[in-house]
C-alpha cells in the first residue's frame, strides 16, 4: 500500500490530507456502497441499513429535544436517506437531503425523498430556512469544512440546531493504533478533527452553545467483526463465517469507539 501523507497545523492540531481527490463524485460510485475492501466504503450498505436506522432513530430523538419546531430538516451526505426516514417517523414534516453520489441520490429518490445531487453550496437553499441540519460521518469527507459550516449557519433559522458526527482524531485509540487507526482512509477522509478543532470550526462560524462529546453507533455483530477484520483478517474472517446468515450475526450493540458528536445553535 502506498504511503499516506497528512499535514497537521502546529497551532490548533488540525490534521488533513494535502492531496485530496480532484473529483469526489468518482469516489462515491455504486462500488463504494458494495465494497469488499476492509477500509473502503461499505461491505453492503443495503444490509447495514437494517441496523443503522436504529442509530439514526435515537439521534433524531435527541435532536427533537433541542428544537422547538420540527418543520424543516436537512441531512447533508444523505446516502440512501435512512436518517430522513427516521426523522419522518419522529414528526418532521419537510425533509431535504444533499448527496454528492449520483448513485445514492437515485436510491434515496426511489424511497420518495427530496434529495439534491451535489454539495450544500450548489444546492443553494434560502437563508434562515431549516430548523435542523445534520452531517453524520460526512464532514471528514469535505474539502473545505469551514466553508461548509458557514453555509450551514446561513441556511439555519435563528435558534436552529446543527448536529455533526465524525471520527475523533483526539481519541486514545488513534494514539494507540498510530498508522493502523481504522479511520485513516486515503481518498475518502480528507479532514481529521478532534473535539477541540471541530468546536473551533463551529465557533468560528458564529455557532453558540457548542458542545462536544462521545457518540455511539448501533452495529450488528457481523458489522463489528467486518470492521475488526482490518486488523487480523484471518481470525475475524473465521468468526464471520460462524455468525453470517444466522441470528448471531444480526445481534446488535451500542458501540462507543472513536467517534464524537458536535452540537451548535444559531
Amino acid at each position: 500500500m502506498p504511503k499516506y501523507y497528512l499535514s497537521q497545523c502546529s497551532v490548533c492540531g488540525m490534521i488533513w490530507d494535502p492531496d485530496p481527490p480532484e473529483d469526489l463524485k468518482s469516489v462515491y460510485t455504486e462500488n463504494y456502497f458494495l465494497s469488499h475492501k476492509p477500509k473502503v466504503g461499505y461491505a453492503n450498505y443495503f444490509e447495514g441499513m437494517k441496523v443503522s436506522k436504529k442509530t439514526f432513530y435515537e439521534r433524531i430523538k435527541r435532536i427533537n429535544k433541542k428544537v422547538g419546531d420540527k418543520t424543516r430538516m436537512l441531512d447533508i451526505g444523505t446516502a440512501f436517506g435512512d436518517s430522513l426516514l427516521e426523522a419522518r417517523k419522529l414528526g418532521w414534516k419537510n425533509l431535504n437531503g444533499v448527496e454528492v453520489s449520483d448513485y445514492a441520490v437515485r436510491e434515496s429518490r426511489k424511497r420518495g425523498l427530496d434529495v439534491k445531487s451535489g454539495t450544500l453550496e450548489s444546492a443553494n437553499y434560502p437563508s434562515n430556512y431549516f430548523d435542523a441540519v445534520t452531517l453524520q460521518d460526512v464532514i471528514e469527507h469535505v474539502k473545505d469544512p469551514k466553508v461548509e459550516v458557514k453555509e450551514i449557519y446561513r441556511v439555519l433559522k435563528p435558534g436552529g440546531i446543527v448536529f455533526i458526527v465524525a471520527p475523533d482524531a483526539g481519541n486514545i485509540l488513534r494514539k494507540l493504533l498510530g498508522s493502523h487507526w481504522y479511520h485513516y482512509q486515503p481518498g475518502e477522509h480528507l479532514m481529521y478533527f478532534s473535539r477541540k478543532t471541530l468546536a473551533k470550526v463551529l465557533r468560528d462560524a458564529n455557532f453558540k452553545k457548542v458542545k462536544m462529546g462521545m457518540t455511539y453507533h448501533i452495529m450488528s455483530l457481523e458489522s463489528i467483526l467486518t470492521r475488526l477484520k482490518y486488523y487480523i483478517p484471518w481470525f475475524f474472517e473465521f468468526l464471520l463465517k460462524l455468525v453470517r446468515n444466522n441470528f448471531l450475526g444480526k445481534l446488535s450493540f451500542r458501540v462507543y469507539a472513536d467517534e464524537m458528536e458536535g452540537w451548535g445553535q444559531k
